[in-house]
């Protein structure tokens, strides 16, 4: 799809403000005007965010009901279990809430389901099957929970009360839980609305050990510093693709100087297996290299090899797990590469793939395990709301991927008379239907997308910050805008564009990157480096561009660093 590229115009009296009031870049200021973040107060406490100023724990209804059920587990020493899930979000939850209630002296066992074999959520089977034969007395999910309301009512029949803790979207009624702490419930605070199961996960330990220590329980116990568990927060939040403003942009910062600064062992035998430099970890860096590791865990085997990676005492015991899950990425690149250019192929054969707003594409007995990420790519290809599905006796399961603008869980839900099951949250969901649904839900999805597109009104545009000739790009210019960062969903990296630009020197970077050097002839800047990623076979590759579109960062190889220029469109 062809975007439209439009070039922002902030007000010039508040970029002059902002400038003067900041001292900042005048291209930065330009920026900051563009994300329209208030007054000049305002800017100044995202760009100096502090984890002191999080909102009262307290806010999230059910806080005072769980807190006070898990002090009691706490005390009577009753067996816990925490209930996660197999991504990178139920993943971290797991170990943030696991790791906490150990310091606290609680007696937890962890179990993260099988993605083919148990599925998604709490289910009865694991109250039967796993619950009663452990003597567990409690049960706390993390990243799941919502809708597990046979499995809430199984555990009720044996005496066991379960805390939910989850950030997917309720369908209906909320379960009948002890406790349930879902930042999507009813008359929530709105700044707590994008917290991942990670962040929920997180909100319950502060609000504990505030609790413990009115308690005095501290004097006997070691009082954990919750800075400390910020990493696993930052990669949870980064992999599950929640909005990164608000309280999520604080947790993430929090979370990379805690990874830059004091990275536990599992972290940096990670770090070491994906080659990366680990004094300088960015919110990019999470996204692509360090979460598709640790979700290939959950994909390819099980989500367990991962958490033992991030539970891990040593480097030694960390490092022979970071090589697994660096295998097991592998053997997924592989098989969602396979996958991906099989549907590009299919799809780009047809001559209605250009004129319809959605995309369903389904398949016999393809792997679970990297539906959802081929969805992602399909996106980013297409532009459109994505449902990839693979069939398996009378069943089909997936995982659905959609564009900013469009909310795909709501879309679903205009089709949930077709769905066996679904859930998720407005950019990334799961699904399940019987066989022979696949084709009503292709035409109702396709109506669902096309009536939410009538209803945002929303273009495909390309939003431009500003244009830029090469010779003002410098290294105050990349310091500046960095502190804009994390970049990622609802705070995207500032784009740029650039006329008349030359290709000086040109080679391909494996299969599917470009390294480019760029000058422009009638500028005496020096060239500037460029990288043009994810190129397709049929993407031209010229020698000049009368247009690019690009954002600017930090490249760090080592103990050194270049600005380099990622070209987003021409």
């Amino acid at each position: 799809m062809q975007m439209q590229w439009k070039i922002l115009s902030p007000d010039p009296n508040q970029v002059q403000e902002i400038q003067n009031c900041l001292q900042c870049h005048p291209i930065t200021a330009k920026v900051l005007a563009n994300r329209k973040l208030g007054a000049t107060d305002q800017i100044h406490t995202y760009l100096n965010p502090k984890l002191g100023a999080l909102p009262d724990p307290a806010s999230l209804a059910g806080m005072q009901t769980a807190v006070a059920r898990i002090v009691r587990a706490i005390q009577g020493k009753e067996k816990i279990l925490i209930f996660g899930d197999y991504d990178a979000d139920g993943i971290t939850a797991t170990a943030v809430l696991n790791h906490f209630l150990r310091v606290a002296g609680a007696r937890t066992t962890c179990h993260l389901p099988h993605r083919v074999e148990e599925g998604y959520g709490l289910r009865p089977m694991h109250i039967t099957h796993l619950a009663v034969r452990q003597g567990i007395g409690l049960i706390i999910t993390v990243d799941n929970g919502s809708g597990s309301h046979d499995a809430i009512h199984a555990a009720a029949k044996f005496g066991i009360d379960v805390i939910v803790t989850d950030h997917h979207n309720i369908v209906h009624q909320l379960p009948g839980a002890h406790a349930v702490l879902n930042p999507k419930r009813a008359a929530q605070p709105s700044d707590l609305t994008d917290l991942a199961g990670v962040g929920v996960a997180f909100y319950l330990t502060i609000a504990l050990r505030t609790t413990l220590r009115e308690m005095g329980w501290w004097r006997q116990n070691p009082e954990p510093n919750l800075k400390a568990y910020c990493d696993f927060v930052a990669i949870g939040t980064v992999a599950d693709m929640v909005s990164l403003k608000g309280i999520n942009r604080v947790l993430v910062l929090s979370g990379l100087d805690q990874i830059n600064r004091h990275p536990r062992p599992g972290i940096t035998a990670l770090l070491r297996a994906a080659g990366m430099d680990r004094n300088a970890v960015t919110a990019e860096d999470i996204a692509y290299r360090l979460s598709p590791r640790i979700n290939a865990a959950g994909r390819m085997a099980h989500a367990k090899v991962a958490l033992d990676l991030l539970c891990a005492q040593s480097i030694a015991a960390a490092e022979p797990l970071a090589h697994d899950l660096n295998v097991l990425n592998q053997r997924r690149q592989q098989l969602e590469a396979e996958l991906f250019h099989h549907i590009v192929a299919f799809l780009d054969a047809r001559a209605d793939t250009s004129n319809r707003k959605s995309l369903l594409v389904a398949g016999a007995n393809w792997h679970e395990g990297v539906l959802g990420i081929v969805a992602t790519k399909l996106v980013e290809r297409y532009r459109k709301p994505v449902l990839v599905l693979s069939g398996k006796d009378c069943m089909a399961k997936g995982s659905g991927r959609s564009v900013p603008h469009i909310d795909l869980y709501d879309t679903l839900n205009r089709c949930a008379h077709l769905l066996e099951t679904f859930g998720g949250h407005s950019s990334a969901a799961g699904l399940s239907l019987r066989l022979e649904n696949i084709d009503p839900l292709r035409h109702a999805f396709e109506a669902a997308v096309q009536q939410a597109q009538c209803e945002t009104e929303a273009a495909s545009e390309l939003l431009i910050d500003s244009e830029l000739n090469l010779d003002q790009i410098d290294a105050r210019l990349i310091d500046d805008l960095e502190r804009l960062s994390p970049f990622g969903t609802d705070n995207p990296a500032p784009i740029f564009m650039a006329r008349n630009v030359r290709v000086t020197s040109a080679a391909m970077v494996g299969h599917r990157h470009r390294k480019m050097t760029l000058c422009q002839p009638h500028q005496q800047a020096r060239p500037i480096d460029a990288m043009l990623f994810n190129l397709s076979p049929d993407t031209p590759r010229p020698d000049a561009f009368d247009r690019i579109a690009f954002r600017l960062k930090w490249h760090h190889y080592r103990s050194s660093k270049q600005i380099q220029m990622v070209v987003e469109a021409f």
